[in-house]
């Protein structure tokens, strides 16, 4: 790898799957600086990969989806790689920026060795770890794993120059939860780019068909809520409904799903399809009618925003999506088809309406959407970051920490006694000492 890296992303997620690290990382190389990308390496993915002045290095691992234990286990060992990579391996010496991203919060414990030789520190929180645990594990190990969670989440933003966060909702709730110092922190949104998706589209009438076409993209999980749209659409049709969705892409419920769809004899309703090549999904949604973004309410589902919602709306597509708290801070009522989420029969409601509405209605609502998020389109988000890593590679480095202390080694009592008991006895009156004849 020539030349020394400045600044490192590390990121328990695969490259260039996960969109948020290959955009900040691309972003950052705008900087002039050489950039390295330290993630997880997937099967039949190179170890290592050089693109110009941006290396991605791929660490042993996997996101198993198995218990609590084995997560912890899996981001431990992860942890623990990129500590020794940027301890010892000479490419990272001169690191000025290291850019973690999480889950897990305690990734930013790798960071330590660059943080001593001055680097700064960037906590990126994809996700708020203390909702995460608590809404992926219920009882007692949801209730203690959240409260470890919630002093992890304060003890790594402490230890960050700058930490970022990725809608206004989380940022709110982290002004709640005070780290005890002033504490700079950013938004960059999820917000599509136009290198992956082409410039925004002017939202358009789909051709006239007399079955309404609804998509969903993305990784399939009970959090999102596809049996909910599955049920939803099936009540829509037992309605008199003519609409059909389409499943792109796969995840740890596919079968399950597929189950559900011959419980409810509904296979003329829903067609799943493997997922596609990033360069081929903006052709493949412009072609449906409408996006579903059915999403789970939960305690951590209440701050998201849905990274297909943003895509949809960039993509001049109208949104039909459960109506979450984060959803209504950017898409107003007039903007999308809302229903009640975790419920199906009020998302059939919601396609009834979505299907009586003219197309003269349906482009409208679309185009306040898409204007609605034209505050935080990507061109401007990654200004934003730009303007923070620039800030940051200017920067002093900080001083390095004094040396702690040498600390004088004291016998213990026993060593003491033994001590006294081998030496001269100089502390005796003459007269009682013993003749050294």
């Amino acid at each position: 790898m020539p030349g020394a890296v400045e600044i490192v992303h590390l990121a328990y997620a695969s490259f260039p799957a996960d969109t948020r690290v290959k955009r900040e990382a691309l972003a950052a190389l705008a900087t002039g600086r050489r950039v390295a990308v330290v993630v997880l390496r997937a099967d039949r993915q190179l170890a290592e990969e050089e693109s110009g002045a941006l290396t991605v290095l791929r660490l042993p691992g996997r996101k198993s989806r198995r218990g609590p234990l084995a997560y912890l286990g899996e981001y431990a060992a992860f942890t623990w790689r990129c500590r020794r990579l940027l301890a010892h391996d000479p490419r990272f010496a001169a690191v000025r920026v290291v850019h973690v991203h999480t889950l897990p919060d305690f990734l930013v414990w790798a960071a330590a060795p660059a943080q001593r030789r001055g680097a700064r520190l960037i906590l990126d929180l994809h996700e708020i770890f203390p909702e995460f645990t608590a809404s992926r594990y219920s009882g007692v190990v949801g209730r203690l794993g959240s409260a470890l969670a919630r002093r992890i989440e304060l003890w790594a933003r402490r230890r960050a120059d700058l930490t970022i966060t990725v809608n206004r909702p989380i940022d709110d709730l982290l002004a709640t939860r005070d780290i005890g110092r002033p504490e700079r922190r950013l938004i960059v949104h999820n917000s599509a780019d136009p290198e992956d998706f082409g410039p925004p589209r002017p939202p358009a009438s789909p051709p006239a068909r007399s079955t309404i076409e609804l998509i969903y993209h993305g990784t399939l999980t009970p959090l999102y809520g596809l049996d909910v749209a599955i049920r939803g659409v099936v009540r829509a049709a037992e309605r008199g409904l003519h609409v059909r969705v389409t499943v792109l892409g796969d995840g740890p419920q596919r079968d399950q799903l597929g189950r559900l769809v011959g419980e409810l004899r509904a296979e003329a309703l829903v067609s799943f399809q493997p997922r596609v090549p990033q360069a081929e999904l903006p052709a493949r949604l412009g072609g449906c009618d409408a996006g579903l973004v059915p999403t789970r309410l939960d305690g951590m589902t209440r701050y998201s925003l849905s990274n297909k919602l943003l895509e949809y709306m960039h993509l001049g597509l109208p949104v039909l999506a459960a109506r979450l708290p984060s959803y209504a801070q950017y898409v107003p009522e007039n903007a999308a088809w809302y229903w009640t989420p975790n419920d199906a029969t009020d998302l059939a409601r919601a396609i009834g309406e979505f299907a009586a509405a003219t197309p003269a209605q349906r482009l409208a609502r679309a185009r306040r959407a898409q204007e609605g998020l034209a505050t935080i389109a990507w061109p401007g988000e990654r200004e934003r970051l730009l303007a923070a890593y620039r800030e940051l590679l200017a920067a002093p480095p900080p001083p390095p920490p004094p040396p702690p202390p040498k600390r004088r080694r004291r016998p213990g009592p026993r060593a003491s006694r033994l001590h006294l008991w081998r030496r001269p006895r100089r502390w005796l009156p003459a007269a009682s000492r013993p003749d050294p004849a």
